[in-house]
């Protein structure tokens, strides 16, 4: 090579390099841009004048990886105007052990809004799974109900909300987990009705205990339901929220797997329809969300368009819906999905 072509030949390896050097700098640029400007939970929406909101999550987080984005949410949560925040339940995957609900309760108590909270089935109708830890289900509920449930008339949270519990009820002493109160003219209401088939699914060291169990918890979800309903009318309530754990397919009138709830769904569509006026069922398990109104009066085939219906996000989804309420409005229920990207981490 010549003096010339060596002398070209350096000024184009120069040229490459401070090109390479400054697409390097710009790209360190832009990642910094799209850290600091991603950075935290969104920004929060103001509540519509007239309105107020609340959260309802669930089925999430399920794994290691999706931590980081449910400690998001609880940020995202804390952020926002919100008069409480509902938990459907599967609140981890697995194992079912006591630390992994101090956790989660340690969560919800550091939350600075009112947490009120309904057991799924990932935390003890399932945990009879080898990689759950082999539990019985009933003893796992036990401990749910002590250790989320010590004072059930009042929830959990850094602010507590006095509730009404089933647990007052003679008859149903044990079910502390049933829970009900009033907010601008609107009855809401909690109920222990779980998916696996509603605790019914089989399992190898299952009895006939476990079966009254889940009979006898479903009868006492039909009787909270019905006594919601009564409440309502007696305080001329303009509308009804009702919140469970279970996917229930709702939209499939004749699907077999609904026997499970019963008497717990006909109880839904008895009341609702008395009730004629807008209720809402929020729940969990499915892990997409939905808003629609699926439930069909099966003795006349008749929709009942008074109830929506809406299903929380769920793993790999990890996040939380908003619930926008305008109370006495012909529709006083909106809803905002709010899920925290996958790739979001801090």
């Amino acid at each position: 090579m010549g003096a010339v072509e060596g002398s070209l030949f350096c000024e184009v390896a120069d040229v490459f390099k401070r090109r390479k050097t400054w697409f390097l700098g710009a790209s360190v640029l832009v990642l910094v841009a799209v850290f600091l400007i991603t950075r935290g939970p969104e920004s929060p929406t103001p509540n519509p004048p007239g309105a107020f909101s609340f959260a309802v999550m669930g089925d999430a987080p399920y794994h290691e990886w999706e931590v980081p984005q449910y400690r998001l949410v609880l940020k995202s949560l804390d952020a926002n105007d919100l008069s409480w925040v509902i938990d459907v339940g599967d609140i981890f995957w697995r194992p079912c052990t006591d630390e992994m609900y101090k956790s989660t309760l340690d969560g919800f108590n550091a939350l600075r809004h009112p947490v009120i909270y309904i057991p799924g089935d990932n935390e003890w109708t399932d945990c009879w799974e080898p990689g759950s830890g082999a539990f019985l289900p009933l003893d796992r509920l036990n401990r749910i109900r002590q250790i989320f449930f010590d004072h059930p008339a009042r929830s959990l949270g850094g602010t507590t909300l006095p509730l009404v519990s089933q647990a007052g009820r003679e008859s149903f002493t044990e079910f502390v987990e049933n829970a009900r109160w009033v907010h601008e003219g609107i009855v809401f209401a909690t109920v222990h009705i779980v998916g696996s088939k509603n605790a019914m699914k089989a399992f190898p060291a299952r009895t006939e205990v476990d079966d009254a169990a889940s009979k006898r918890r479903t009868e006492a979800a039909a009787a909270w339901v019905r006594e919601a309903f009564a409440e309502a009318r007696n305080s001329n309530a303009s509308a009804v929220v009702i919140s469970f754990h279970a996917n229930a397919e709702l939209e499939e009138p004749e699907n077999p797997y609904r026997l499970a709830f019963e008497p717990f769904i006909t109880a839904v569509e008895e009341e609702a329809e008395r009730f004629a006026r807008p209720v809402l069922l929020a729940h969990g398990d499915g892990h997409q969300y939905i808003v629609d109104h699926p439930l069909v009066r099966r003795t006349t085939g008749r929709r009942l368009e008074n109830v929506t219906r809406m299903q929380v996000p769920g793993s790999p989804r990890v996040g939380w819906v908003r619930v926008v309420v305008t109370p006495g409005a012909d529709e006083p229920f909106a809803f905002e999905e709010h899920v925290v990207p996958r790739w979001k981490y801090w």
